[in-house]
């Protein structure tokens, strides 16, 4: 297998994962630390909400292995086409999480359901003619208009030209096509939230099992081709990201996940801001 694989979850913050991930009781500061243990790579929720602090950042990095990627989600303020391009701020974003260094993997552009082509065609294509090149972005669209016609024969040419990764997406509602347009593939399991509620996390809630092999499939035929692959998982998509994670694992050829809990390790310095 050539390509470097990373499989892992959608932020690391759930507190149904606590006596399971993590040890009850523990700080939420050290809670990356053990998610760290077990998993290489994180998709960050909270950057799709706000920005974060350069010291959060630093933070980050200090409490994670060398050879963990964090993924970050773009901030959700600069993905609406009803507000112009800012530069200014994108610039902003891109040398606050470059300080990971060499620990940042992809930037993620989620788009709202309601983000369309038509108007927002135009909005996209200039936000991504404003991105720092020297990163490594992709993009998840959750309408269907984009996969069809003129739209999507666009979207293909534009994405490839910028090598920016289309995200494949797993939901419930909407098919996204396995297209690669760039050498990493960057691949969400989310599902959604009335299918497996907030308050039902903490063990699998649902078989899923077929959605992963079929997934699981495509990127194996893409392997050979890539550079990278990013997986992450969300506790909605069957109910419990890490054992989601720990069974792809599997389907693609490698041991599942431990995360088995040691005795408590050292106290360090509390994360200010969670994933």
């Amino acid at each position: 297998m050539g390509a470097e694989l990373r499989i892992g979850c959608s932020s690391w913050t759930s507190d149904a994962w606590r006596g399971k991930v993590y040890p009850e009781g523990i700080p939420d500061g050290e809670r990356l630390r053990y998610y760290a243990r077990t998993f290489d790579t994180v998709e960050v929720d909270a950057t799709y909400y706000r920005p974060p602090a350069p010291f959060v950042v630093r933070a980050w990095k200090e409490k994670t292995p060398d050879g963990f990627r964090f993924a970050l989600k773009l901030t959700r303020d600069y993905l609406d086409p009803k507000k112009p391009v800012d530069p200014a701020r994108l610039a902003d974003f891109t040398s606050t999480v470059s300080l990971l260094g060499t620990k940042l993997g992809p930037v993620l552009l989620q788009f709202s359901p309601w983000v369309r082509p038509g108007r927002a065609s135009d909005y996209l294509y200039r936000l991504l003619d404003a991105l720092d090149p020297s990163l490594r972005y992709a993009v998840e669209l959750r309408d269907a208009g984009w996969y069809s016609g003129p739209a999507w024969e666009r979207l293909r040419t534009e994405l490839a030209a910028r090598r920016i990764a289309l995200a494949w997406s797993y939901l419930t509602y909407l098919d996204v096509p396995a297209e690669r347009t760039t050498d990493f593939v960057y691949l969400r399991f989310i599902g959604d939230h009335t299918t497996v509620p907030a308050e039902t996390h903490g063990e699998v809630r649902i078989d899923r099992t077929e959605a992963m092999r079929q997934w699981g499939d495509r990127l194996k035929g893409q392997l050979a081709e890539l550079r990278a692959a990013f997986v992450f998982f969300n506790n909605h998509f069957a109910g419990f990201a890490p054992a989601s994670a720990s069974r792809f694992r599997e389907e693609m050829g490698l041991p599942p996940a431990d995360w088995s809990l040691p005795s408590r390790p050292e106290r360090q310095q509390r994360l200010p801001l969670d994933g």
